[in-house]
């Protein structure tokens, strides 16, 4: 992938991600599930079908790009994302507490992280995969581009202390199933209740750390707009519970942004939302 012509990869990514969606029929269910729910239409309409599938391909493409990764230099970066809200990330530092980068599996989240890691050191919570060859494979890659991934196991104790160094701690929170195995809470996301981790609010309330949500668009020739929205401060009342829900549904409103107006780039091949039950 890294000596071939962008071209040749490109095109073999999407005839990868074409193939994907055809034969990979239980991921396609999954697949097709989420977006009816984005979609507000059924799950058999040729709208969500047309979606699912762009997004098997944009995946596909997002997975060459990562093993291209490793050759790509502070230049490269610069000229395949441009920043869109970067004063917001600026405004958020500037209180010297830290910052809390929040997004979701879209676009292409690492050179996004690796983009804005030049200029502040970049502290990402990630669970750990089954695959050692693999993780070691992508903690490499990232730790070259001044990202540092952590594993959720004592994650708390150490996003606390990078965000004393005023650096940045990124969190993704599209975790559906997965927000079981973490501090969660239930809110609203596109008008449908589902979970999502707490961390990021839990975090922004104890620390006074702003949150910046933002995503990574991938454009029509393969480059890329990192877009930040502008920071989400988490109030610290008494009702710490509520705090944390409020700031979570806050962040998840931001997701929802990015998600509805491009829909085929958020690669979700797990349910996002609970099953609906006969009769409800």
């Amino acid at each position: 992938m890294q000596r071939l012509p962008e071209r040749i990869t490109y095109a073999g990514a999407v005839l990868t991600g074409e193939l994907a969606y055809l034969a990979w029929a239980s991921r396609r269910r999954i697949t097709k599930g989420n977006f009816a729910v984005v979609l507000g239409l059924p799950k058999d309409h040729p709208e969500v079908a047309r979606v699912a599938r762009r997004t098997f391909r944009n995946f596909a493409k997002y997975v060459t790009e990562i093993m291209r990764f490793p050759k790509l230099g502070l230049e490269d970066l610069a000229r395949l994302v441009r920043l869109q809200g970067w004063e917001h990330l600026k405004e958020g530092l500037a209180r010297n507490r830290g910052l809390i980068f929040v997004s979701i599996h879209f676009g292409n989240f690492d050179l996004g992280g690796a983009r804005i890691a030049n200029d502040v050191k970049l502290n990402v919570i990630a669970d750990d995969l089954t695959n050692q060859r693999l993780m070691d494979l992508l903690v490499g890659n990232r730790s070259h581009k001044n990202i540092t991934i952590h594993s959720p196991i004592g994650a708390a104790k150490k996003a606390l202390r990078a965000l004393r160094r005023n650096e940045m701690v990124g969190l993704m929170m599209d975790l559906g199933p997965r927000a079981d195995a973490f501090n969660n809470v239930e809110v609203s996301f596109f008008g449908t209740p589902t979970k999502f981790p707490s961390v990021a609010a839990n975090l922004a309330r104890v620390s006074g750390a702003p949150i910046v949500v933002s995503a990574v668009v991938r454009e029509r020739d393969n480059t890329f707009r990192g877009i930040a929205l502008p920071p989400i401060m988490v109030e610290r009342t008494r009702e710490a519970a509520q705090d944390i829900e409020r700031g979570t549904q806050a962040i998840v409103s931001g997701l929802e942004r990015f998600v509805r107006e491009w829909p085929d780039q958020w690669y979700i091949f797990r349910p996002m939302w609970p099953p609906v039950r006969p009769g409800t």
